[in-house]
């Protein structure tokens, strides 16, 4: 029982360690995934598609525009001292409690066009974000497509280095034996013991680079550093790139004038302003809205009369003629009796008096700019620098666009007729190594001799795989402002 119960809690320990063992194995990822996952979560990109939704809210609510407002209101409260009688339109000096309740509706019936040139200009807005936001997108998969290719040349760094650390420690393990053999000197087993010892430096060393160059990686993707990440390593040469000599910058400029975001946005960016300019113009003119409005009131004293205490008469400076006699008018005076109601004695009548003080109202407004202190005109002329403002942009990008093209042409040029000078200086010291090699094993070279030969190669192969990615990469910009994306 004792075995079973060890055996089960043995096969519970290594199927835990296992599965922490999974869990820490990086996940290799692609540049189209890289990609797509900073576009979706690059912090930039996510602000923008914010700002897109104002832009969306503000087009939504010049649209509602179109429909007529209505507003409600009710005021209840209290007056107090001398106040107006709401029902009477009288004033007097007793405390009441009154209620005012209205209904106003306003609807536009003509303006020269200017809210439905807003509602335009608006739309044209929230295109030209969407642009911007696309622009965005570009610039970040530049940007990873970028540090992708350097981590990736920072892998085949790593794996250069490790080869030729391979390799010292086979010809060391080679010299060995012949210095154990007495036919080669103890001084050759301690230069290739150095070398191999320099050799694991770098290895290190290349290792660190590339720890570095992935966690620039996660950073632009926004990835946690302490992740558990790698990258795809396709072969370099099978990466597809286009025939350099097929390429010709003028035409990508011209493929790029129509397929790049940031030209599109400001183009939009123009048309809203020119829009927004007809807005200025029109709010010139008259505008006419019609009106609708419904109110009554309803007020209660706090106090009610309960009697009249006569206690004299007095003149009113009045007479009445009673045959030839005339004889004044008298008024008794005296004291109104009241007292307080009580809070459902407030209510009393209140659905009559609604009814009783209901009124109604309907009408037409026309609204005629004359003098406003030349606000009216200073947003016409603030609407034209703003096209003026957005042609200027145009013509900077446009500019900026076709110089980064020819720079990127002219770049990968360069980067191409490299890496062919670089392809033959490989091929010349794989040559003059595979000559070193045989030389050293009949012991006619000097160790030191053929440990320079060896650096030589190696410095040739990675200047060699340096050129290669620079090519590739000046390659798949010249493709992505030909609207072919990234794609390794």
């Amino acid at each position: 029982m004792r075995q079973i119960r060890s055996a089960f809690i043995g096969t519970i320990f290594m199927s835990l360690f296992a599965a922490e063992l999974q869990a820490q194995v990086p996940e290799t990822w692609d540049l189209r995934r890289c990609v797509e996952y900073a576009m979706k979560n690059n912090i930039s990109v996510r602000q923008s598609e914010v700002d897109i939704l104002a832009s969306e809210i503000t087009l939504k609510q010049s649209e509602m525009q179109r429909i007529p407002t209505l507003n409600g209101n009710l005021n209840h409260g209290f007056s107090f001292g001398r106040t107006l009688d709401r029902t009477t339109n009288i004033f007097v000096s007793r405390s009441a409690m009154f209620e005012q309740i209205s209904l106003q509706s306003n609807a536009l019936l003509f303006n020269f066009g200017s809210l439905r040139k807003q509602i335009e200009a608006n739309r044209i807005t929230v295109e030209a974000g969407k642009a911007s936001v696309d622009k965005i997108r570009n610039d970040i998969g530049l940007n990873v497509a970028n540090q992708y290719l350097r981590t990736l040349l920072s892998k085949e760094q790593l794996e250069l280095s490790r080869i030729v650390l391979r390799q010292t420690q086979s010809q060391l393990s080679n010299t060995r034996k012949l210095v154990d053999a007495g036919t080669l000197p103890e001084l050759n087993a301690a230069e290739l013991e150095a070398t191999e010892a320099r050799d694991s430096a770098t290895v290190v060393q290349t290792n660190a680079q590339l720890q570095l160059e992935l966690l620039t990686l996660k950073s632009l993707l926004n990835l946690p550093a302490d992740i558990p990440f790698d990258i795809d390593t396709p072969p370099v040469e099978r990466i597809p790139v286009d025939n350099i000599l097929e390429q010709d910058p003028e035409g990508i400029f011209g493929t790029a004038m129509t397929n790049q975001p940031q030209i599109r946005a400001n183009n939009l960016r123009e048309e809203a302003a020119r829009k927004l300019l007809e807005v200025r113009r029109s709010q010139l003119y008259p505008s006419i809205n019609a009106f609708a409005q419904l109110n009554t009131n309803f007020n209660q004293f706090f106090q009610k009369n309960t009697g009249f205490n006569i206690t004299g008469e007095s003149a009113t400076g009045t007479y009445v003629r009673n045959g030839s006699a005339i004889l004044p008018v008298y008024s008794p005076t005296g004291t109104l009796m009241t007292s307080k109601k009580g809070f459902g004695e407030l209510w009393n009548g209140y659905g009559q008096q609604l009814r009783d003080q209901f009124g109604q109202g309907l009408g037409i407004n026309i609204s005629i700019p004359i003098l406003n202190g030349w606000q009216s005109r200073a947003n016409i002329e603030r609407a034209k620098l703003d096209i003026r403002r957005q042609q200027l942009a145009i013509e900077q990008d446009t500019l900026r666009l076709k110089q980064d093209i020819y720079t990127a042409y002219q770049s990968a040029i360069g980067a191409y007729q490299t890496f062919q000078a670089r392809e033959k200086a490989v091929r010349t010291a794989e040559r003059s190594f595979e000559l070193a090699s045989k030389r050293y094993e009949i012991g006619v070279m000097q160790t030191i001799e053929w440990l320079t030969i060896q650096n030589n190669l190696t410095r040739a192969k990675i200047d060699r795989l340096v050129a290669q990615y620079d090519y590739v990469f000046r390659m798949k910009v010249l493709e992505f402002y030909k609207g072919k994306g990234l794609r390794l």
